[in-house]
């Protein structure tokens, strides 16, 4: 359901809609298919407590969807919306911008709840359980926070990405630097310039400083005499600098010297030639300032906020200056982290590597090094809110009722591997991927997904994924699925695919139903057989092709095989094997 407080970025699309004279196909296709329910639709969205100017924005928004979904389905019928197609829609609003994605799933997720609540969806329940799973508001901004996605990259030649780029004040102060470090300068016993050399380096970066004994500043200098410090450690924008040319491999720093890199000479001689080693260099400048060092709370963190000004700023539609910088932010109850976050952009801002005017931009050479910092700092935060999540249904796990004796199998290998272990009934299919990657000591690369039923007309459960690409309908979370909802039956099965290259298959069988284990002993592997095959090895006949190649010495590719095996002279693998000593260690991490 929206909710009074949503407001949009980006204004009201109808008042742009309505000033136009001539209407398209899709806008009168739209138009036909929504004009039949928007009346009930107000009506229910006003009774439920939605505020008419949010009412605007929804019915705004949803304009918009359905001329995009009447670009591809010339016949629309609001009641039954095609799922593979709404997510494309999704994925292209994201594309656009994330906050414009979270905005149409809104509007469709609160449009979705009038069609259920009021009888007039005409398609199947799954549909519209996969269509509500895939707008939900709370689920689409955990899954929207990806920073990396706000940022727009424009096409650029490497000539001119470069050229540009060596203008921009970081590359020219890291390129005096480089020019001051010459052939080599001699470092303190801890890799650091000595005093005498700090006030030299400082100057290439723009900072007034100098090497001194102490740092108690000499009450009767000028105002503008540099700042004493006694190591270059105390002077931030200098090691930012000197840590991002080691990072960058444009310098080598050994027990009692420094010196340029061959990397680092090209750079210094012609930066405009330098394409590659300037957007590392850049991506590194970002680095130090958005990824925390120690662990962190993502709703709280000034490195995650910076971030998020970044993204905005690099984005199709950047923030206003007034917005960070304004009496409003800097009266309002987040003055301190406006201040802050207010004082990186504007550091940033005399490196080159953001533009303050009207709004706050990321000059265009700069957002692919952007993206690539914002993307790490993505795969963090995903792995924390994973962590929470793991955490918060374990504490809220009610008492298992039963325990599940499995036998799990990857198929069609000789001699077979398999695997029989314990589990809690109630187990959900997320974990029990988890515990069959460390059954067969799979590395969790590549993509998977859960089935019951045949390929063609079987049910498909995976990690949920609104904006991924899908042939047919998506599968259904596997989050939200137990194991025992799916298996209730000795003799029952589900299937478990794991690399959609490589395709192993596994078949997962309900052997017995036992009573329930005591806290803290499951999952346990009591039983099994086979050498799990390693990753990347061409499904189970590559394996197998393998493990025949490695103990042939006539054929040809027998080195290379037992090389990428890595055996050694005098070892082979025995397919039979199974460590039940080792498997039982790796499953200790998942006892519950």
């Amino acid at each position: 359901m929206a909710t009074k407080s949503k407001k949009s970025r980006f204004g009201n699309p109808v008042t742009a809609a309505d000033a136009k004279t001539v209407l398209s196909f899709t806008d009168v296709v739209a138009r036909r298919a929504l004009e039949p329910l928007t009346p009930g639709f107000r009506a229910w969205a006003t009774a439920a407590g939605v505020d008419p100017e949010q009412l605007d924005w929804l019915c705004s928004l949803l304009a918009d969807f359905f001329k995009n979904y009447a670009q591809s389905v010339p016949a629309v019928d609001a009641t039954n919306i095609d799922v593979p197609l709404t997510s494309k829609i999704l994925g292209s609003a994201a594309d656009f911008h994330p906050e414009m994605r979270l905005g149409i799933g809104l509007a469709l997720h609160t449009f979705l709840k009038f069609l259920e609540n009021t009888l007039t969806w005409a398609g199947t329940q799954n549909d519209l359980a996969q269509l509500l799973r895939m707008t939900d508001p709370e689920r689409a901004a955990a899954v929207g926070l990806k920073l990396s996605q706000y940022v727009s990259v424009p096409p650029l030649t490497p000539q001119e990405a470069g050229e540009t780029r060596a203008q921009l004040v970081y590359v020219r102060r890291a390129v005096a630097l480089l020019a001051w470090i010459g052939e080599g300068r001699k470092l303190t016993d801890t890799r650091l310039l000595p005093r005498k050399d700090i006030a030299e380096a400082a100057a290439c970066v723009g900072v007034n400083a100098v090497g001194a004994a102490t740092t108690k500043a000499d009450p009767t200098a000028a105002a503008d005499a540099p700042r004493p410090v006694t190591s270059m450690i105390q002077l931030p924008p200098l090691m930012e600098y000197w840590q991002a040319l080691i990072d960058t491999r444009l310098i080598t720093v050994s027990a009692n010297h420094v010196k340029l890199t061959k990397i680092g000479q090209a750079l210094r001689e012609n930066p405009a030639g330098a394409d590659h080693d300037t957007a590392v260099l850049a991506y590194f400048l970002f680095y130090d300032s958005i990824i925390p060092y120690a662990a962190f709370d993502p709703e709280k963190s000034v490195n995650v906020m910076v971030a998020l000004s970044l993204a905005d700023a690099a984005s199709n539609k950047p923030m206003k200056s007034e917005l960070l910088f304004g009496p409003s932010a800097l009266a309002g109850p987040k003055a301190l982290e406006a201040i802050m976050v207010g004082s990186q952009i504007r550091k940033f801002a005399e490196e080159g590597l953001v533009e303050i005017g009207t709004h706050i931009t990321v000059p265009p050479v700069l957002r692919s090094p952007l993206a690539s910092a914002l993307k790490l700092l993505d795969d963090k935060i995903e792995e924390l809110a994973a962590e929470a999540a793991a955490a918060a249904r374990s504490a809220n796990r009610a008492p298992s009722q039963a325990t599940y004796q499995l036998k799990i199998q990857i198929d069609d290998i000789t001699s077979p591997v398999w695997r029989r272990v314990e589990v809690p009934a109630e187990i959900a299919l997320d974990e029990l991927h988890d515990l069959l990657q460390h059954l067969f000591a799979w590395e969790d690369r590549h993509l998977h997904e859960f089935r019951i039923g045949d390929h063609a007309t079987g049910v498909r459960y995976a990690p949920d994924d609104p904006d991924a690409d899908h042939w047919g309908t998506p599968p259904l979370d596997e989050r939200d699925v137990a194991l025992n909802s799916l298996l209730t039956a000795p003799g029952s099965a589900l299937h478990y695919h794991y690399d959609f290259g490589d395709d192993w298959e596994h078949t997962i069988t309900l052997e017995a139903i036992l009573p329930p284990a005591a806290p803290g002993e499951l999952p346990r592997c009591t039983d099994g057989g086979g050498h799990a095959p390693q990753e990347d090895s061409f499904g189970a006949h590559g394996w197998m092709d393998k493990l025949a190649i490695s103990r042939d010495p006539g054929h040809p590719d027998h080195k290379n095989i037992r090389a990428w095996l890595g055996l050694r002279k005098g070892q082979n693998i025995d397919p039979e094997h199974f460590d039940a000593g080792a498997l039982a260690k790796r499953l200790k991490a998942l006892l519950r």
